[in-house]
């Protein structure tokens, strides 16, 4: 008699278009075949959306700032009998995105609710409200109170964590979570385009990526004032979101003021494709990712990836042989070309905004400790640097060209063993392929688990982590 394939119910709060639902929609497309999906969310996906097929909608799994459900024993009830339903039998697997990040006060009440019932939960966490989303974090402390701390991440036997990257895992083992394995997301080249080029005339620079704060668009701005004659810049992306639209239209208008030889918002004007085709490289000048997609992709497009890393994100990434070594872990500027009492003065309130936004004490000792860790010999990091202070660094630069050759020049001729090197590395490593053995080699081995005793991770410790002084940037808030 044939095996029955398992079945695993997938949550999140919704499926549109964009980051969790393409790992969500990558999932399925490779282990289809062996393995039977039911993708339920809080919204009904486009009726052309490919997870339509195998979803269903449960409203209060949806954004939400409204209190807790009036009766979670009878919504957790509910949503066990839609899953029963759909595969004839209780879900194998309870498949949970994001389930702590506070977009409602349901999610982890939901987990707490089906791992006490012994149900096999795989916990994916793509994103963490302890990590520069406060107001996520407010939400989750004002509606589950003192039973927070106990309820967010749970402990036992039949719970998987899989956390997307090295620094994540590492934080959950630290607070004391017993099964946790990295499931890195998968990579795949964008279909090339046909078409001339959009500006064949200039060595072009392509950041492509939405325009939103933590992509430290100063430090792009930066590097276009920095670079050699003839070099065209290009953001691909201006946000959508009504908060990070002022940020970026003062860029915009920064960079119009100056001069500088950025084109913005330009894969809106051009085929995306043919901007990647005819780039001279791609870059990154982002100070926080989850994954980490924009340091493999550009290698699969044949194209040099130049810019910032982030040894939180890429440390894997360099050990399973990709070369980053053209990329820099910081960009040290003399603290005085942002002025120093304005830079001290920003991070004091920052700070003290932060720890007041997850309800910390303030202790003057956390701002004397960030400044020990983040300037050195009198320089700072260009890329924890607010917009304001970053453009009092771009008009000094301005003002004093001899100090440019301070700052490093952008390696923009590629090598062509690096290039062929983090190809292959990128294909073998994080295919589609690998990707799915590893997803099914997690549902294999929690489907054979017994349920066992529910203790709790040490979850003000995964905020203490996330609030080292170290870590502290004032781009991240």
């Amino acid at each position: 008699m044939a095996m029955t394939k398992p079945a695993v119910a997938v949550i999140h709060y919704h499926l549109r278009p964009g980051g969790v639902t393409r790992v969500i929609e990558r999932a399925v497309e490779s282990l289809n075949d062996r393995v039977d999906f039911f993708c339920i969310s809080g919204e009904t996906p486009a009726s052309d959306a490919a997870l339509f097929p195998i979803s269903g909608t449960f409203r209060p799994l949806e954004y939400s700032e409204a209190g807790p459900v009036p009766d979670l024993g009878k919504t957790v009830a509910e949503l066990k009998a839609l899953a029963r339903d759909h595969f004839g039998r209780d879900p194998d697997i309870w498949h949970i995105h994001n389930h702590a990040l506070g977009k409602n006060s349901f999610v982890p009440q939901l987990v707490w609710a089906l791992a006490n019932e012994g149900a096999r939960l795989l916990l994916q966490p793509h994103d963490f409200a302890e990590d520069g989303r406060a107001a996520n974090y407010a939400l989750l402390k004002n509606e589950l109170g003192e039973t927070l701390d106990q309820i967010l991440y749970p402990d036992a036997d039949h719970i998987v964590y899989a956390p997307i990257n090295f620094r994540d895992k590492s934080f959950l083992e630290t607070i004391g979570l017993s099964r946790v394995r990295e499931l890195p997301n998968s990579v795949t080249a964008h279909k090339n385009s046909t078409g001339s080029p959009a500006d064949a005339r200039r060595k072009t620079i392509v950041y492509p990526a939405r325009a939103i704060r933590r992509k430290n668009l100063g430090e792009f701005l930066l590097w276009s004032l920095l670079a050699p004659e003839g070099c065209l810049f290009q953001s691909t992306l201006a946000p959508q979101n009504p908060k990070w639209q002022v940020y970026y239209d003062e860029w915009v208008a920064f960079a119009e003021e100056l001069g500088l030889p950025v084109e913005f918002d330009a894969g809106r004007k051009h085929d995306f494709s043919e901007l990647v085709q005819q780039a001279a490289a791609l870059m990154t000048t982002s100070i926080q990712e989850g994954f980490g997609l924009a340091f493999l992709e550009p290698w699969l497009e044949g194209k040099n990836l130049i810019g910032r890393k982030l040894p939180e994100i890429t440390t894997d990434f360099e050990a399973e042989g990709l070369d980053l070594s053209g990329l820099y872990d910081a960009l040290p500027v003399p603290l005085e070309w942002a002025g120093e009492e304005p830079f001290f003065q920003t991070l004091e309130k920052v700070m003290h905004e932060t720890a007041a936004a997850y309800s910390k004490p303030w202790n003057p000792a956390m701002l004397d400790d960030a400044k020990s860790a983040l300037v050195k010999n009198g320089t700072v990091d260009f890329g924890i640097l607010d917009e304001e202070l970053q453009r009092k660094v771009i008009r000094h630069l301005v003002d004093h060209p001899e100090d440019r050759k301070q700052l490093p020049p952008l390696p923009l001729v590629p090598d062509p063993d690096v290039m062929d090197t983090n190809r292959k590395v990128a294909q073998s490593n994080y295919s589609q392929e690998a990707y799915a053995d590893r997803l099914l080699g997690i549902y294999t081995d929690l489907a054979a688990t017994a349920p066992g005793k529910i203790t709790s991770g040490n979850a003000p410790a995964l905020l203490d982590l996330f609030l080292k002084p170290e870590r502290f940037n004032l781009l991240r808030i």
